[in-house]
């Protein structure tokens, strides 16, 4: 048997709405991953994405019901919104492998430019000598 939820929608209670519901809904836009929802017998108002957290995958949605004419309803702006942060769980030696790589591609690019670098880097001890050279003869002259 399917469980069933209560929606709460422009501040009141509606449902109860079974799961498939809930999922058609949620991939018609009309509920997103914040709605507050409780499950019918018991439990505490948290948002659907604790219920049911399978949705924002949307691995398991059904595709949308047609489109209506009717501009979709506007929040009233003194409500405040939540944010969601989720948490990446990326295991260590991807990102190892990663930063390896990256690494790898900055040392191919660095030996590409390293015979310029030491060219600009010629140049300009060649400039200092010149002029470290004429500093020292004037020396010599009275």
């Amino acid at each position: 048997m399917p469980k069933s939820y209560l929606l709460k929608l422009s501040g009141r209670e509606e449902g109860p709405y079974e799961e498939t519901q809930i999922a058609q809904m949620f991939a018609d836009g009309r509920i997103d991953r914040n709605t507050p929802c409780k499950p019918t017998d018991r439990g505490d108002w948290k948002s659907v994405d604790d219920y049911l957290p399978m949705l924002k995958y949307g691995t398991q949605l059904p595709s949308p019901s047609e489109v209506r004419n009717m501009p979709p309803e506007l929040p009233p702006m003194s409500v405040a919104q939540r944010v969601a942060v989720v948490d990446f769980d990326i295991p260590f030696w991807s990102v190892l492998k990663i930063m390896f790589k990256w690494m790898a591609a900055a040392f191919v690019v660095f030996c590409c430019f390293l015979p310029a670098i030491i060219l600009v880097w010629l140049i300009i001890m060649g400039v200092f000598a010149g002029l470290i050279n004429g500093a020292m003869s004037s020396l010599h002259h009275p």
